[in-house]
């Protein structure tokens, strides 16, 4: 065994630095003060002095900043994000959004698939007021949502199948099946009230240089408001931005 109770195997001690590191970034994430070093072990379980040592090491690469006795989130992270396929997509996407949200004057989002899930990548707060439960960042089941459905249409057939297979809502799962044909059909999917009581969303793909689906952009609004007239506003929002996307595309 090595310090701190490591195993001696390269893949084990790497795997174990990764899953502290790892865990003290996701401590700082949760909380919007500096946190001290004693504060992140309790959080995390993690000996005090892999702590400290990990933060010294997270530190000289930019991924944590130290102020005062604790620390935050470092800038060297900002940079690496901003690498991201899904950032670069959202920083191309800007005014094509903000024009979308200046038309409308509903919550626009722009979300990308993650896996099994979607991440939404950037939103724009409606003049309803913030009435989505969504998070920039944050990772959601795809299946309920115009944005998810929209990405579902996007995906292989085994991954799509297997990502619907593990719906445990069968009418959620039903909307999503009937929603990818609506998408092939008419470029739009919709989300009445089912992820959410109250707000419905329609989405449209935004489609890469080799035809693609790369991401998907929507509007949301409360369901009293009339939500088909925008589904030709957000259809021509996506393709603006697939066409931006496939200028600066490698």
């Amino acid at each position: 065994m090595g310090k701190d109770g490591e195993t001696m195997s390269g893949q084990s001690l790497g795997r174990g630095v990764l899953d502290g590191a790892f865990a003290i970034l996701g401590a700082l994430e949760a909380s919007d003060a500096p946190v001290r070093c004693a504060e992140i072990t309790r959080a995390t379980g993690i000996p005090k002095q892999t702590v400290s040592r990990l933060l010294t090491q997270l530190e000289a690469y930019g991924a944590v900043a130290r102020v005062g006795e604790g620390f935050t989130l470092g800038s060297g992270l900002f940079f690496l994000g901003s690498r991201w396929s899904g950032a670069q997509l959202a920083a191309v996407g800007q005014p094509v959004l903000a024009e979308l949200h200046r038309r409308t004057g509903a919550t626009v989002h722009l979300a990308v698939m993650v896996d099994d899930a979607v991440c939404y990548v950037a939103k724009l707060v409606g003049r309803d007021g913030d009435v989505a439960p969504s998070e920039v960042g944050r990772l959601q089941p795809p299946a309920g949502s115009a944005v998810g459905r929209v990405l579902l249409a996007g995906l292989p057939w085994e991954q799509r199948r297997r990502v619907l297979g593990a719906v445990t809502d069968q009418e959620i799962a039903k909307g999503a099946r009937a929603a990818l044909d609506g998408v092939t059909r008419s470029g739009v999917a919709f989300d009445h009230e089912e992820v959410s009581a109250g707000l419905c969303c329609a989405a449209a793909p935004v489609v890469g240089r080799r035809g693609s689906i790369t991401g998907a952009l929507s509007v949301s609004v409360p369901a009293s408001r009339p939500l088909a007239p925008l589904a030709d506003q957000v259809r021509a929002a996506a393709r603006a931005l697939s066409r931006l996307h496939e200028a600066v595309s490698p």
